[in-house]
């Protein structure tokens, strides 16, 4: 019997230091500033590396805030040539937030990743906070 064929999808979220800026607070935390800032700088790397070791591409989804703090690390998803996709600024939790506050979010982060990728686009979204609203869904069509 050939072998089957086993088709997976990966997908990393760099939230660095943006998961507690957004989300469940954790700022005066040095457990959290430490992982996020450990995250953002060497985790990245060693993610990278292993998935080189692999061959496998993905889909990292960065916040824009970790795309402003760890600009390096984001480079070398790129010249790695893996997609890089929305999620958030600073994961912010969409529900609790006016359509003008999510459409501002949205156009930001999108124009962030477009120029940091030389014009091309973001390829899908994560929702941060693992919230969207209905007036996210319709901003996104």
């Amino acid at each position: 019997m050939p072998a089957k064929k086993v088709q997976c999808c990966i997908s990393v979220d760099i939230d660095a230091v943006a998961g507690w800026l957004g989300s469940y607070g954790g700022e005066d935390s040095t457990s959290d500033i430490s992982r996020g800032l450990f995250a953002g700088s060497i985790g990245v790397r060693r993610m990278l590396k292993l998935f080189d070791k692999y061959n496998i591409k993905t889909t990292f989804f960065i916040p824009g805030h970790s795309l402003e703090t760890f600009p390096e690390e984001c480079r070398m998803i790129v010249a790695a040539g893996h997609e890089i996709g929305l999620h958030g600024y600073s994961h912010e939790n969409p529900i609790a937030m006016t359509l003008e506050q999510q459409t501002a979010i949205m156009d930001k982060c999108y124009r962030l990743i477009q120029d940091f990728q030389g014009g091309k686009p973001p390829r899908g979204i994560v929702a941060p906070w693992w919230e969207s609203s209905q007036e996210g869904a319709e901003l996104m069509l």
